[in-house]
Protein backbone atom coordinates (compact mmCIF):
# COMPACT_ATOMS: atom_id res chain seq x y z
CA UNK A 1 0.00 0.00 0.00
CA UNK A 2 1.52 3.41 -0.65
CA UNK A 3 2.06 5.94 1.77
CA UNK A 4 0.13 9.50 1.47
CA UNK A 5 2.99 11.31 0.74
CA UNK A 6 3.84 8.52 -3.09
CA UNK A 7 0.19 9.39 -3.58
CA UNK A 8 0.95 13.22 -2.90
CA UNK A 9 4.15 12.67 -5.22
CA UNK A 10 2.24 10.44 -7.71
CA UNK A 11 -0.47 13.29 -8.52
CA UNK A 12 2.57 16.01 -8.45
CA UNK A 13 4.08 14.47 -11.14
CA UNK A 14 0.40 13.59 -13.23
CA UNK A 15 -0.63 16.95 -12.89
CA UNK A 16 3.24 18.19 -14.03
CA UNK A 17 2.85 15.81 -17.47
CA UNK A 18 -0.18 16.82 -18.55
CA UNK A 19 0.99 20.71 -17.86
CA UNK A 20 3.81 19.96 -19.95
CA UNK A 21 1.46 18.60 -22.55
CA UNK A 22 -0.80 21.29 -22.61
CA UNK A 23 1.88 23.53 -22.70
CA UNK A 24 3.92 21.08 -25.68
CA UNK A 25 0.42 21.66 -27.34
CA UNK A 26 -0.03 25.47 -26.97
CA UNK A 27 3.29 26.20 -28.34
CA UNK A 28 2.75 23.97 -31.21
CA UNK A 29 -0.63 25.70 -31.91
CA UNK A 30 1.26 29.36 -31.74
CA UNK A 31 4.07 28.15 -33.99
CA UNK A 32 1.48 26.92 -36.47
CA UNK A 33 -0.54 30.55 -36.59
CA UNK A 34 -0.78 32.12 -39.35
CA UNK A 35 -2.63 35.35 -40.88
CA UNK A 36 -4.17 36.27 -44.31
CA UNK A 37 -5.71 39.59 -45.49
CA UNK A 38 -7.56 40.36 -48.60
CA UNK A 39 -7.14 44.21 -49.86
CA UNK A 40 -10.70 45.83 -49.49
CA UNK A 41 -10.55 46.30 -53.37
CA UNK A 42 -8.97 42.89 -53.63
CA UNK A 43 -5.91 43.98 -55.44
CA UNK A 44 -3.74 41.51 -53.11
CA UNK A 45 -3.97 38.51 -50.18
CA UNK A 46 -1.11 38.14 -47.70
CA UNK A 47 -0.40 35.57 -45.47
CA UNK A 48 2.06 36.03 -42.77
CA UNK A 49 3.29 33.54 -40.47
CA UNK A 50 3.56 33.67 -36.65
CA UNK A 51 6.35 35.87 -36.66
CA UNK A 52 5.37 38.04 -39.19
CA UNK A 53 7.07 36.46 -42.06
CA UNK A 54 5.62 36.61 -45.11
CA UNK A 55 4.54 33.10 -46.67
CA UNK A 56 2.14 34.11 -49.30
CA UNK A 57 1.33 37.27 -51.70
CA UNK A 58 -0.88 36.77 -54.08
CA UNK A 59 -3.36 39.11 -56.29
CA UNK A 60 -6.89 37.51 -56.99
CA UNK A 61 -7.90 39.71 -59.28
CA UNK A 62 -6.27 42.18 -62.15
CA UNK A 63 -7.48 44.90 -60.45
CA UNK A 64 -3.38 45.62 -59.23
CA UNK A 65 -2.54 45.97 -62.81
CA UNK A 66 -4.68 49.68 -62.89
CA UNK A 67 -2.98 50.93 -59.90
CA UNK A 68 -0.04 53.27 -59.72
CA UNK A 69 3.36 51.48 -58.53
CA UNK A 70 3.32 53.51 -55.13
CA UNK A 71 -0.66 53.00 -54.67
CA UNK A 72 -0.15 49.32 -54.90
CA UNK A 73 2.67 49.07 -52.48
CA UNK A 74 1.03 50.84 -49.91
CA UNK A 75 -2.10 48.72 -50.67
CA UNK A 76 0.47 45.59 -49.84
CA UNK A 77 1.83 47.28 -47.11
CA UNK A 78 -1.23 47.78 -45.37
CA UNK A 79 -2.63 44.28 -46.43
CA UNK A 80 0.60 42.85 -44.72
CA UNK A 81 -0.23 44.75 -41.81
CA UNK A 82 -3.47 43.32 -41.20
CA UNK A 83 -2.58 40.03 -41.82
CA UNK A 84 0.62 40.10 -39.37
CA UNK A 85 -1.98 41.83 -36.35
CA UNK A 86 -4.25 38.68 -37.62
CA UNK A 87 -1.31 36.45 -36.81
CA UNK A 88 -0.46 38.24 -33.66
CA UNK A 89 -4.23 37.86 -32.33
CA UNK A 90 -3.99 33.38 -33.30
CA UNK A 91 -0.80 33.47 -31.29
CA UNK A 92 -2.24 35.97 -28.06
CA UNK A 93 -5.27 33.52 -28.23
CA UNK A 94 -3.10 30.44 -27.98
CA UNK A 95 -1.11 31.94 -25.11
CA UNK A 96 -3.64 33.76 -22.99
CA UNK A 97 -4.63 31.03 -21.02
CA UNK A 98 -1.40 30.20 -19.75
CA UNK A 99 -0.97 34.13 -18.32
CA UNK A 100 -1.49 34.73 -15.07
CA UNK A 101 -4.66 37.18 -14.10
CA UNK A 102 -4.41 40.73 -15.21
CA UNK A 103 -1.99 40.28 -17.91
CA UNK A 104 -1.98 40.35 -21.11
CA UNK A 105 -0.93 37.71 -24.30
CA UNK A 106 -1.52 41.09 -26.60
CA UNK A 107 1.00 43.05 -24.55
CA UNK A 108 3.29 40.13 -23.89
CA UNK A 109 4.13 39.64 -27.15
CA UNK A 110 4.40 43.43 -28.02
CA UNK A 111 6.70 43.56 -25.15
CA UNK A 112 4.90 45.65 -22.86
CA UNK A 113 4.57 43.39 -19.54
CA UNK A 114 6.89 44.09 -17.00
CA UNK A 115 8.52 40.42 -16.78
CA UNK A 116 9.90 40.35 -13.43
CA UNK A 117 6.02 40.76 -12.48
CA UNK A 118 5.21 38.32 -14.38
CA UNK A 119 7.59 35.56 -13.15
CA UNK A 120 6.41 37.00 -8.93
CA UNK A 121 2.71 36.34 -10.05
CA UNK A 122 3.48 32.98 -10.61
CA UNK A 123 6.51 31.30 -9.07
CA UNK A 124 5.89 31.92 -5.26
CA UNK A 125 8.74 34.22 -3.50
CA UNK A 126 10.15 35.10 -6.97
CA UNK A 127 10.77 39.22 -6.65
CA UNK A 128 13.14 40.94 -8.73
CA UNK A 129 14.75 38.65 -10.69
CA UNK A 130 15.95 36.18 -7.17
CA UNK A 131 14.20 33.92 -5.12
CA UNK A 132 13.57 35.69 -1.51
CA UNK A 133 15.47 33.16 1.04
Amino acid sequence: MASPYEKMLEDALGAYQRQRENLTAAKERIDEATGTATSARREVTATVGRTGEVTELTFPTSAYKRMAPAELAGVIVRTIAQARQQAIDASAEQLAPMLPPGFSAHDLMAGKVDVEALFAARVPGFEGGQEND
